[in-house]
């Protein structure tokens, strides 16, 4: 009998090491395993200058979609992004938040830099053709119907390395966006 309790209690102690050895990161937004090479973006951005993905490697980088007109989703979604951005603190600057036009008939250059410089002037504004655009949604997976007023409304979060790693529902508070954001920066 004293075998059996003092193999409980080694069979208890194991258990607890190991779970304490685990030290993987806890992620608030959804995991996607394994990350994959995030989809090339490759166009202008509101300002004019051509914008590569590749280029923000070293950052984490949030992609979201939608149009300028829009009366909702998209205004808070990157109203959620603006207040993340602002919880992470001193590490800001290492997060770029990119917007993807759903809307390539409104969404002017012009447009898009006043609508995202309403939140943050460094936030990226992807305007283009329906062409350009739909090898992005095409490559996100993005649906979009309506004119571009219709689309589908994930946050697709690319890790330092590039890797597509996590994504986050439109409706999640900046402050879990901030948490995962701060855990991925710690990663570095």
């Amino acid at each position: 009998m004293r075998t059996t309790s003092i193999l409980s209690k080694f069979a208890i102690l194991l258990l607890f090491f190991i779970s304490a050895c685990s030290s993987a990161p806890s992620f608030r937004g959804k995991l996607l395993e394994p990350a994959m090479p995030a989809p090339a973006i490759n166009l202008a951005d509101q300002s004019g200058n051509l914008f590569h993905l590749s280029d923000s490697k070293g950052k984490v980088v949030l992609i979201f979609f939608g149009f300028t007109n829009c009366p909702d989703e998209c205004p808070l979604t990157a109203a959620h992004l603006k207040q993340a951005v602002e919880l992470v603190g001193d590490r800001a600057g290492e997060v770029q938040v990119v917007m993807v036009s759903t809307d390539p008939v409104r969404d002017t250059p012009q447009a898009m830099g006043a609508f995202l410089g309403k939140f943050n002037p460094s936030f990226v504004g992807i305007p283009g053709t329906t062409e350009s655009l739909s090898q992005i949604w095409n490559d996100y997976g993005v649906v979009v119907l309506n004119g571009g007023e219709t689309h589908s409304s994930f946050i697709y979060v690319i890790d330092q390395a590039g890797n597509l790693c996590l994504s986050f529902t439109s409706e999640m508070s900046p402050e879990d966006i901030a948490s995962d954001l701060k855990t991925l920066l710690s990663e570095q």
